[in-house]
């Protein structure tokens, strides 16, 4: 047989097996170029962005390509957004180019959303109407693997606080295995399987104008053959000029069919933003997962040298919360150039 190489991402690590004998390695670059465009009409009415990006490391070759375009058209009472997107199987964003509509990678997506405002001209309402979206998911081959379709209603306030319920539906032809709790307990869902449920979502996002000011959301439905409860919220305190402090969390209790598993998920993470001048800005957050027994760190220091033109640091690491070990880190440079033609 002829050598093959074999691939996955852990970290910067990848495996390389040659004749059944499989040693760890680390990379030695991971590179990704973009093409970015964005038209706006003089009217502010019709908008359309587009990209395509390119990635490149020593273990891939073909296939590793991403794109999309969006479209959107915005006038009083109508707001009308549609777009759609690819990314190759071996395209890889490590570099920090990530897609604003994020799909799975081998996959393509298709989204759109539309809204209907009305504008109160009584009342705390600034406007209020009928909202509604999808999302469809298919391989390159056609096959459909997700499909999302949500329906619902929002009111803004004139104090720019704001309330939506919405009723969900789900689509899902799996196209791996998984497990969303702990493969060596419980049945893991298995590739080909075909699952859809419904859900109820409302959030409700505070006055924003206000030094503390919070958003908080509940879904309650199926989920896969079970059903969850899902709270998540984030709480913020706004220390003007020089920065803002915010604590999110997320609470999930994940019930599954028999033999699939309960579990109650948990993820909790403080992030604090600095603005030290008008041009160089300071971001770090943590977060804790109590699924994957993990503590991780995200710190970015931001340069903004001229206008929308910016020098990135990044550094991540993340900890087991037992004792702060380290498992692994990274040190991400990024730079970007705003070429106005």
């Amino acid at each position: 047989d002829s050598d093959t190489v074999k691939y996955f991402h852990e970290d910067v690590r990848k495996y390389r097996s040659i004749n059944g004998n499989t040693t760890a390695t680390f990379s030695k670059y991971s590179r990704a170029f973009s093409l970015d465009l964005e038209l706006l009409s003089k009217d502010n009415k019709w908008y359309n962005g587009s990209y395509y990006t390119i990635s490149q490391n020593p273990f891939t070759s073909g296939r590793n390509h991403s794109g999309g375009v969006f479209g959107r058209f915005n006038n009083r009472p109508f707001d009308i957004f549609l777009g759609a997107n690819f990314q190759g199987e071996n395209y890889n964003s490590e570099a920090g180019f990530v897609p604003a509509y994020g799909v799975y990678p081998g996959l393509w997506s298709t989204f759109a959303s539309f809204n209907y405002k009305m504008y109160p001209k009584k009342y705390a309402i600034a406007f209020t109407g009928p909202q509604s979206r999808f999302n469809i998911i298919h391989t390159p081959d056609g096959t459909l693997t997700d499909r999302n379709y949500a329906v619902g209603y929002n009111i803004n306030y004139k104090n720019s606080s704001s309330f939506e319920i919405n009723w969900r539906y789900n689509y899902s032809n799996l196209t791996n295995t998984f497990n969303p709790i702990n493969q060596d307990k419980y049945i893991s869902f298995i590739e080909g399987d075909i699952y859809d449920w419904h859900a109820i979502n409302s959030r409700y996002m505070s006055n924003q104008r206000k030094v503390v000011n919070f958003t908080a959301e509940v879904t309650y439905g199926g989920f896969y053959n079970g059903t969850n409860l899902n709270i998540t919220g984030q709480i913020n305190y706004r220390y003007q000029p020089y920065g803002s402090l915010a604590i999110r969390f997320d609470y999930n209790d994940l019930r599954l069919a028999s033999g699939y598993g309960k579990e109650k998920l948990f993820i909790v993470g403080p992030r604090l933003d600095l603005t030290f001048t008008n041009k160089l800005f300071f971001t770090t957050f943590v977060q804790y997962n109590n699924l994957l027994d993990n503590v991780g760190l995200n710190t970015r220091l931001q340069w903004r040298y001229k206008p929308a033109s910016d020098f990135f640091i990044v550094y991540t690491e993340n900890y087991l919360p037992e004792n702060f070990s380290s498992k692994n880190r990274a040190l991400v440079f990024k730079f970007t150039y705003w070429l106005n033609i």
